[in-house]
Parts: C-alpha cells; sequence; structure tokens
C-alpha cells in the first residue's frame, strides 16, 4: 500500500498518485485508489471503476480503508491522502496498530512524501520517517514547487531524513498539463493507445514527461524487490 502525503496542498500529491497508479496499470497489476477527500474528492474521477471515495474523520471511512486493506493484502493500493488528513490517518494507523496488522498479512506500506517549499515541510518528513522507520519512505519532489533545500538548516534537516528513495515529478509544459489534468484523462491509456485529437506537441511533452517519470518508477520496483529479496535472506 502506497500512501501519497504531504503537510500541505496544491503540491503534487495526486498528480504522484495518478502517476504511481497508472504505472502499475501498465505493468499489469490491479492497483485500487482510495481518494481521502470525501466529498469532494478528486482523483477518483480519474479511477471511476478502481476507486473508493472515503472519510477518515469518520469510524465507517476508516474501517472502510483499513479493512478493505487487510482482507485483500495481495492487492496494490494507492492511497492519495489530503494535507488535512495528514494527522489523522497516520493516528489511526498507530492507534489500530495497523503496522503489525499489514506485517502479519504480508502487507508492505510505502510513504511517498511530497516535498513542499518550506523547512516545515522538511521537518514533517523528517519527523513522520522517524515514527514509522521500520516502512519504505520515498521523498518526492515537484519541479513546480521549486527547491525547498536553499538554507543551511533546510539542508542540515534534508540529510536527517535518509529517504529510501527520491523521486523526482519534473515540470511539464502548462498546456500538456492542462489536458493531463481534465478527468477523465489516463497516463496508462495515453502510453497504451494514444489520443487522437490532441496536437504533436503536447503529444511529445507529455511522452517525454511519462518516459522520465516511469523510468523513476521502474527502478523504484526494482529497488522493492531487490529489498524483499534481501529480507527473505535469497541474496
Amino acid at each position: 500500500m502506497t500512501v501519497v502525503c504531504s503537510d500541505e496542498s496544491r503540491n503534487g500529491k495526486t498528480l504522484t498518485a495518478r502517476l504511481l497508479t497508472d504505472h502499475m496499470l501498465l505493468t499489469g497489476r490491479d492497483p485500487h485508489v482510495f481518494d481521502c477527500d470525501e466529498p469532494r474528492g478528486h482523483i477518483n474521477r480519474f479511477f471511476p471503476a478502481r476507486s473508493t471515495l472515503v472519510d477518515l474523520d469518520r469510524t465507517a471511512g476508516q474501517i472502510r480503508l483499513f479493512d478493505a486493506v487487510l482482507a485483500h493484502p495481495s492487492r496494490d493500493y494507492v492511497v492519495d491522502l489530503p494535507a488535512n488528513g495528514l494527522d489523522t490517518f497516520f493516528t489511526v494507523i498507530d492507534n489500530l496498530d495497523f503496522i503489525n496488522a499489514a506485517h502479519d498479512a504480508g502487507l508492505e506500506l510505502v510513504i511517498a512524501f511530497v516535498l513542499d517549499k518550506s523547512l516545515t515541510s522538511l521537518m514533517t518528513a523528517r519527523d513522520l520517517h522517524g515514527a514509522f522507520s521500520t516502512e519504505q519512505f520515498y521523498l518526492v519532489r515537484n519541479g513546480f514547487i521549486g527547491n525547498p533545500v536553499l538554507t543551511r538548516q533546510a539542508r542540515d534537516v534534508f540529510e536527517e531524513i535518509e529517504p529510501d528513495a527520491e523521486l523526482y515529478i519534473p515540470q511539464i509544459d502548462r498546456e500538456a498539463l492542462a489536458v493531463a489534468e481534465e478527468p477523465p484523462f489516463s497516463f496508462s491509456r495515453f502510453v497504451s493507445e494514444g489520443y487522437v485529437g490532441l496536437s504533436p506537441m503536447v503529444r511529445l511533452r507529455l511522452r517525454a514527461f511519462l518516459s522520465d517519470v516511469f523510468a523513476q518508477f521502474q527502478s523504484r520496483d526494482l529497488a522493492l524487490d531487490l529489498g524483499s529479496l534481501k529480507q527473505m535472506g535469497l541474496i
């Protein structure tokens, strides 16, 4: 289960979650997406047939997510978590002892934290990684947000995080981004089938963007596979 999160809004969390989900689809997997921004929602509009809208402030919403995951631990899950749900989500995980239950079920938790352009965001990433040090932790940096590691203090905090991997979402042309952000645009469908109505320039820019991002995801998947083999003592 991959949880895409941040302490700030409008910094590419949903875009990252969509890219992860579409990459899973392109590699033959069967992901399910949890959109934790009920009642508004957003990512569910891109994956209407494979998403669930939940309200983490309600016990029913928490049960809907965590029970579903534990009932089918072999499936891939992507959780798109809004910034205002960050504390609630990880408090519930702690209160439910979800980590141990997930490990017992053979489920791995991956935290993909999208950095914002502030020292506070760096500190939140550091503290979250420290609180869940047994889990895979990725830092996601969005080219549109800019570099948060500009001061000496920020560099010191950044070096303390020591993520398992870093993912970089490069800037994309605004015209291409506008196309991609209009539901129900699908990155996986674009790669496998293409969109005939798009201009050649938009198609070229989208392909370059996805080639860069998906190559990083492919390396991430290889690192996860090698990590699992090491845990089993096979390498």
